[in-house]
């Protein structure tokens, strides 16, 4: 320590006023990097870790005031699910919901003693996430027989969709008319789907 005092003591003035600007550097760097800079990255990430709590708090608070909108609006969404469901078809593929439209036109057309000359089923057409299933349907009838078959088609419990009507008078018979009409009725084309998926696995389990 003498030794160091000594050769302090013997240098000149200019000399120590540079080891000086140099110490006094060493020690800026050495409180920048390794006390302030850790420090302030410290309190940084305390600060943004309190802005994220701040705003998931917000978001449950949001959730808590507004839960029983949200249950009334997800009771609403399941209302509307299960009134459209109540108005497709029951079968789920295009192949077993054709024939179920079949039985049902028939049905109705028994109620106002209208007989089809033919029914011809249409290709499945998707719109919307829903199948179309449709059938061309020519009869002969009177107006009132008409009037009865269309007014059953308007009260059934499923959703039918006449895509087309045309009417014509008969030259024998003018009391009678000459309609063909071509109908619809929907099921969800994820229901089509899921059942492919099922044959798909079945067939494979088989092999």
């Amino acid at each position: 320590m003498a030794k160091f005092v000594k050769a302090w003591q013997q240098l000149s003035i200019r000399e120590k006023r540079i080891i000086g600007i140099a110490l006094l550097i060493a020690l800026i760097f050495i409180f920048v990097n390794y006390i302030f800079d850790p420090i302030y990255a410290t309190y940084q990430g305390k600060q943004n870790e309190l802005k994220s709590q701040k705003v998931l708090l917000k978001k449950y608070e949001h959730l808590i005031a507004n839960q029983d909108k949200a249950r009334e609006k997800l009771r609403v969404i399941k209302a509307i699910k299960n009134g459209v469901d109540e108005v497709l078809l029951e079968n789920k593929t295009s192949d077993l919901a054709n024939a179920e439209l079949q039985g049902i036109v028939k049905n109705l057309a028994q109620k106002a003693n209208v007989k089809f000359t033919r029914i011809t089923p249409n290709k499945a057409g998707e719109m919307e996430g829903f199948l179309e299933i449709s059938l061309k349907l020519p009869f002969v009838g009177t107006i009132p027989q008409v009037q009865t078959f269309l007014y059953e088609l308007e009260t059934a419990p499923q959703l039918f969709y006449i895509k087309s009507m045309s009417v014509r008078t008969q030259r024998k018979d003018a009391n009678k008319l000459r309609i063909e009409m071509i109908i619809s009725a929907f099921i969800r084309a994820e229901a089509e789907v899921e059942n492919d998926e099922v044959d798909s696995q079945a067939q494979s389990d088989r092999v």
